[in-house]
């Protein structure tokens, strides 16, 4: 039988939670929408002239957080034991809970 707390005294950290959550995912969309927005301009301005040190210095600067987010999710991602075990999930540095998931016998 699976256990989860359903304390009270979580529920204002858990709807902080959810409302942190939705604000990463609509700032995540606003970036993509601006990254199409703007892709023509970059392929007509950046890639299709002569590089430069500023034309290199602008695509690390433009692309590094696509793979820094990806690592990022990849490492805080939590993760749920598939043992009979007592198991803590490891939230991302910016949630606000542990959820303790114990399972019995």
């Amino acid at each position: 039988m699976t256990y989860v707390s359903n304390d009270p005294s979580y529920w204002p950290y858990i709807s902080a939670n959810f409302f942190i959550n939705y604000w990463i995912v609509a700032a995540g969309i606003v970036v993509a929408y601006d990254w199409v927005l703007t892709l023509g301009q970059e392929i007509e301005l950046i890639w299709r002239q002569r590089w430069s040190l500023m034309t290199v210095l602008y695509l690390i600067i433009r692309y590094i957080g696509i793979p820094y987010s990806v690592v990022n999710i990849l490492l805080t991602m939590p993760s749920v034991s598939l043992t009979d075990a007592v198991s803590i999930l490891q939230p991302s540095h910016c949630h606000l809970i542990n959820t303790l998931i114990c399972r019995g016998e």
